[in-house]
C-alpha cells in the first residue's frame, strides 16, 4: 500500500480531497447536501461566476460531492482509471490534463450561459468531469499511437457509452460537464504528446 501510493501519489491525493471535503459537508449538512448548500462550498454555478467574478468555482466544484452514492462512484472509478493514467502519463502530464479537465467541465457550462442563458439554476459538483477528462486524454493516446492504448480504450469503451447515456437520462447529471471535461483531456493529451515528438524531433536532428 506504502509503495502504491508513492507511484500514484496524485491519484491518492485526488481521492483524499474529494473523500475530506465530503467528510466536512457531511458533517455541515448531512449526508447529502441541497443545491443551495453546494453553492455555498464552492460549488458551480454560472450567475456567481458572471455577477461575483468568483472564477475559483471553476476549480472547487470539482471536490464537492452531493450524496454518499456520488462521492462512491466517484472516487471507485477515479482509484480503478486514475491510476493507470498517472502511470501512462506520468506525474507532469497526468497533473496538466487533470487540471485542463477540471477547468473545463466547469467552462463549458459557463460559456453555454453566455452564448444561450442556459443553467441559470443548476449548480455543478463532483470529480466526475475529470474522469472523463482521463477517459478522453486515454481516446488522444489511442488516436495517436494506436496499439495498447486502442485496446485499453476499446475495454472501456461500453462503460463510456452509459455514463454518457445516463448523463442523458437523468436530468441532475451535466452532460456537458461531462463532455466539456473529456474534450479537455483529449486536448491537452495531443498536444502535450505534440510538444513531446517534436522536442524528440529536435534532438534526434
Amino acid at each position: 500500500m506504502n509503495q502504491e501510493y508513492k507511484i500514484y501519489k496524485i491519484t491518492y491525493f485526488l481521492m483524499a480531497v474529494n473523500v475530506i471535503a465530503y467528510l466536512y459537508t457531511s458533517l455541515k449538512y448531512g449526508l447529502s447536501m441541497s443545491a443551495m448548500q453546494g453553492i455555498q462550498v464552492g460549488g458551480f454555478n454560472p450567475l456567481y461566476v458572471y455577477y461575483y467574478h468568483e472564477y475559483y468555482r471553476l476549480i472547487t466544484a470539482n471536490f464537492i460531492h452531493f450524496g454518499l452514492m456520488h462521492i462512491f462512484c466517484n472516487v471507485y472509478s477515479l482509484y480503478n482509471l486514475g491510476m493507470l493514467m498517472e502511470k501512462i502519463l506520468k506525474e507532469k502530464k497526468y497533473i496538466i490534463v487533470i487540471v485542463v479537465s477540471m477547468i473545463s467541465t466547469t467552462l463549458f457550462s459557463y460559456l453555454l450561459f453566455l452564448l444561450f442563458n442556459i443553467g441559470t439554476n443548476s449548480v455543478m459538483g463532483g470529480i466526475s468531469g475529470v474522469i472523463f477528462g482521463l477517459i478522453g486524454s486515454l481516446l488522444a493516446l489511442s488516436v495517436l499511437y494506436g496499439d495498447v492504448y486502442s485496446y485499453l480504450f476499446k475495454q472501456i469503451v461500453s462503460s463510456v457509452v452509459l455514463m454518457l447515456f445516463i448523463s442523458v437520462a437523468v436530468p441532475s447529471i451535466s452532460l456537458v460537464g461531462h463532455l466539456g471535461g473529456m474534450i479537455g483531456g483529449f486536448v491537452a493529451t495531443f498536444v502535450l504528446e505534440k510538444i513531446d515528438s517534436k522536442k524528440k524531433e529536435r534532438i534526434i536532428n
